[in-house]
């Protein structure tokens, strides 16, 4: 045989076409390959997308919630936050909603859920795993979507329709959820009633302020602030109680 004016003896044609035959072979493995892994990245989207519309399944509350009157419930509602929305819990409370914290250090989600339950609260987490496993009976947690805590709170007004009244703004201790004492006291009463980790400041003394003591936890709030130390002006209060309205009429 002679190629290109080359002459070739029959053992090194014999060679050559076997290492030919290898030649092919890795290259259809190669393709084979390829193709594999196109495959395998195509169910790798799918996978993928899966997870998120079963996410956003997830996120969505269907109801009813457990204060419904048609559950036996009382009609008032009440939410427990996790560690990873504490900052909802404390703006919850000052529009005057049940806002509990976990009772235990740590709590694992079970033990969340059992909460929840015992105290016909919904549970707010960002959490999604939270809400894959199936211990999350008769839709007791609600992923919260925003991350800023003022647009937390008018999400949660806004898909539970909460009704928001002014008598409510203020009317629970941030620092604890507990009631405030119905009758509010004199400079007075308050220096009095103040535990030993509070301090009234002195330029208050000489104003007609009225106050206001938690009936739990003892801590004393007064016409201008929020608790000791964290002054928050009824301009806030007043910008978070129009925008939560605005969102229960539906306004934007």
């Amino acid at each position: 045989m002679r190629r290109r004016g080359i002459s070739f003896c029959q053992p090194v044609l014999n060679i050559a076409q076997i290492l030919g035959e290898r030649i092919l072979l890795s290259e259809c493995e190669t393709k084979a390959k390829s193709g594999s892994r196109k495959g395998r990245s195509r169910r790798s989207r799918t996978t993928e997308k899966c997870k998120a519309e079963q996410i956003e399944s997830y996120s969505e509350w269907q109801g009813p919630p457990p204060w419904d009157p048609l559950l036996g419930g009382d009609g008032v509602p009440r939410f427990l936050c996790d560690v990873m929305v504490e900052g909802l819990a404390k703006q919850l409370r000052c529009v005057g909603i049940d806002a509990a914290t976990p009772s235990v250090k740590k709590a694992e989600p079970r033990q969340l859920i059992e909460q929840a339950q015992e105290e016909r609260r919904i549970l707010l987490t960002r959490d999604i795993k939270i809400l894959r496993r199936h211990i999350n009976p008769n839709n007791q947690a609600y992923r919260v979507k925003n991350l800023a805590k003022q647009e937390q709170l008018h999400e949660v007004i806004k898909i539970f329709n909460l009704k928001i009244c002014e008598y409510q703004l203020m009317s629970r201790c941030i620092k604890c959820n507990g009631r405030f004492i119905e009758k509010s006291l004199t400079t007075n009463e308050a220096v009095a009633a103040a535990t030993s980790e509070q301090v009234i400041p002195e330029f208050l003394l000489d104003r007609d302020l009225e106050f206001w003591q938690c009936s739990h936890c003892r801590q004393i709030y007064w016409e201008v602030s929020i608790p000791l130390n964290c002054f928050l002006p009824h301009i806030i209060m007043a910008f978070i109680f129009f925008k939560a309205f605005s969102w229960h009429l539906g306004y934007t």
